[in-house]
């Protein structure tokens, strides 16, 4: 009597390898089912064993047992064997069979059913930060370590760089696929580019949580800045940035964020958006007032031709989320918190010099800044550095903590690798338009002076208790440095290591 529960072609070795494999795979992914909805903290790597490889698995072994099958009955085509029927014959008056289609239907529906929960696992593993940051580790390293250090840590990549809706999720994919191939053959480039072409319009992400109705009045901002000389002379800059519209008992003004409620377009002279030319202001009334440089390369039979880039968002805002500290700004911080000490003498320029230079990786640079700032007070100070020794090793501890949070050198990762568009101080950013050389046919030229954004409450040496709600003019430290500075942009000088 034959025992046996499915059709004979099944029995065969290759059929049973497949069978074997999907049963294997199939109860290794019911445990680690079960573990990822026990556990919340997973190594990287699990999600993409448990919903991506292993079903691919699973789905091999279920191919290969109706191809043993196949490969079995050619094999009984050949030796001539009589009563092989073209086709398999169902008949579920036959026990064995009766059997075999329950068997197979309840493992078809089954299998549909964890397919799915797998799918949408998958699905959601893939839009998850730590698939975007943690699988590639060295690759997306940089972006990852800035990302959790951001205002935006605890909003997912996915809502920034792909937002809503499956047309721009299947073109997320899609650059996805070339990305695992540039991975894989190490075709990448180092730095990765901040992406620039085929970006989604901010109306589309960054509107969805900020409004630009809701902009209105100033925000505050302290800045500490340390001068590089041996007391580190400290400098506060108290002002307000003119963010949004009046409030209704202010004097009518232009706020920061007019470029997004009004119409601005451009053209760009290079692939970064540095050099920005031409501008042109559509007004209201639909007129519209162009604004271009001296140098500016683009003819109205040329404009015509090219596609204008109508400002939003990330036009300023392009590093709001994967922001790397100058060495000056990281040092100035670092010193206004306290875990560097300003009483050190020389620590500001001492401490922004073992930064620059670009280390070939990362323990170099941390036992080369060791060894620089050590280096130089058993020199400069040797009574400081056997006094104050618990002073210096803090300091050093923390200017290791900015390289590692800022410098990247297998991905040639630091300040010089992005420009950051927010403000004027160390990038062109705001300059790129308002230099004072945009000049409209008709003599208007696009403003350039700080009172245009800021209102600067008071400056020096320490925060005053008491400030200038009407405004102060800028004072450049060191105090006597006079108007010198007035004759240039901010970049002329600051490179992002004062």
């Amino acid at each position: 009597m034959n025992k046996r529960k499915f059709p004979d072609l099944f029995y065969n070795p290759i059929s049973m390898a497949g069978a074997l494999i999907a049963l294997v795979t199939f109860i290794t992914i019911l445990v680690l089912m079960l573990i990822d909805a026990i556990w919340n903290v997973l190594p990287p790597y699990f999600g993409i064993i448990t919903y991506i490889l292993l079903p691919s698995i699973l789905i091999l072994g279920l191919i290969i047992i109706p191809a043993g099958a196949l490969i079995e009955r050619k094999h009984w085509r050949k030796a001539a064997e009589a009563g092989i029927p073209p086709l398999p014959r169902i008949d579920l008056n036959d026990r064995r069979q009766r059997t075999a289609f329950f068997l197979f239907s309840t493992g078809t529906l089954l299998l549909m059913l964890f397919s799915a929960i797998g799918g949408y696992r998958a699905f959601d593993f893939t839009e998850s930060v730590t698939f975007c940051g943690k699988i590639c580790h060295a690759v997306m390293r940089p972006e990852y370590a800035t990302y959790l250090q951001s205002p935006h840590a605890r909003v997912a990549c996915v809502q920034c760089h792909v937002g809503a809706g499956a047309s721009w999720y299947v073109k997320s994919k899609l650059s996805g696929a070339y990305q695992v191939y540039a991975v894989l053959f190490n075709k990448f480039p180092r730095p990765i580019p901040t992406p620039i072409k085929n970006l989604r319009p901010a109306r589309e992400t960054c509107e969805q949580c900020h409004w630009p109705q809701s902009f209105v009045g100033e925000r505050r901002i302290t800045k500490e800045y340390f001068l590089e000389d041996s007391a580190n002379t400290r400098w506060t800059l108290d002002m307000l940035i003119k963010i949004g519209k009046s409030t209704p008992g202010e004097a009518q003004r232009p706020p920061v964020h007019w470029h997004v409620t009004h119409t601005v377009q451009y053209l760009p002279a290079d692939s970064t958006l540095q050099n920005i030319p031409w501008v042109r202001i559509v007004r209201s009334d639909g007129k519209s007032v162009i604004f271009s440089t001296d140098n500016n390369p683009f003819t109205p039979d040329s404009v015509k031709k090219l596609t204008v880039k109508t400002m939003d968002c990330i036009d300023c805002h392009n590093r709001p989320t994967h922001i790397i500290k100058t060495p000056g700004d990281a040092v100035n911080d670092a010193m206004a918190s306290g875990t560097i000490d300003p009483a050190l003498p020389w620590i500001k320029q001492t401490a922004v010099n073992a930064l620059i230079p670009r280390y070939t990786n990362t323990k170099d640079a941390l036992d080369s800044i060791a060894l620089a700032i050590d280096a130089f007070y058993k020199d400069k100070y040797p009574t400081v550095a056997s006094q104050r020794s618990s002073d210096i090793s803090e300091a050093v501890a923390s200017l290791q903590n900015i390289y590692k949070a800022n410098f990247f050198p297998y991905m040639r990762v630091d300040w010089r690798a992005y420009n950051n568009n927010i403000g004027h101080e160390n990038y062109l950013g705001c300059f790129r338009c308002h230099d004072g050389n945009h000049k409209s046919p008709d003599g208007q030229v696009i403003p350039n002076n700080c009172e245009t954004c800021h209102i600067i409450l008071s400056q020096g040496p320490e925060l005053q208790p008491q400030v200038n709600l009407s405004g102060v003019e800028f004072e450049h430290p060191p105090a006597g440095i006079g108007d010198s500075w007035k004759g240039g942009l901010c970049t002329d000088c600051h490179d992002g290591t004062q």
